[in-house]
């Protein structure tokens, strides 16, 4: 492992180094938290894009984020909430929340998971990395290829094509131009 137990593709350090057990936990509830509020997301017609437990400063934040095809507006989040807000106050590992938000994963939505590689092959991605010196730069294309087994992403620009790992990339947004 690296310096944290777990790096989210976003950057963010959902679970930091010396919490013990914490990074076991915040996948737990990760998955025990999608296993929740699927039922109710797909019943109101929309897609779960993501859920992740993150600590920011000193609170904890269960993110759920929804999305369509065309994109999520703010009453249809709002209607979503109150059902999904009763779904996890039913949930033993609430506790460990600080702070339950549900939203859209936004226009430049990261990408983290397979699935999020697979639904945005052929858009625009950014791809934003680091230099020897820890400096980050951003690296922009179109998502040509995902591929799972080898941990890489295609990216084509110009009719030029880079190979990337995930485990070089800070972190991975669509793209709007």
């Amino acid at each position: 492992m690296t310096e944290y137990d777990r790096v989210d593709r976003s950057g963010h350090n959902c679970l930091l180094k010396g919490l013990g057990e914490t990074a076991e936990k915040g996948s737990k509830t990760e998955e025990l938290a999608r296993a929740a509020v699927l039922p109710i997301i797909e019943r109101y017609g929309l897609k779960l894009w993501d859920v992740c437990f993150e600590k920011e400063g000193a609170m904890w934040y269960l993110r759920i984020l929804v999305d369509k095809d065309g994109g999520i507006d703010s009453d249809e989040c709002e209607e979503i909430s109150a059902p999904i807000n009763a779904a996890m106050d039913k949930q033993d590992f609430i506790k460990n929340v600080d702070i339950l938000e549900v939203g859209s994963p936004g226009l430049t939505k990261k990408l983290r998971l397979p699935e999020h590689f697979r639904a945005c092959t052929g858009e625009r991605v950014r791809v934003t990395k680091r230099d020897k010196k820890g400096k980050e730069f951003s690296i922009y294309g179109t998502l040509n290829a995902y591929d799972e087994a080898g941990g890489t992403i295609t990216l084509e620009e110009n009719g030029e094509y880079t190979v990337l790992t995930l485990a070089e990339c800070v972190k991975v947004n669509s793209d709007l131009f």
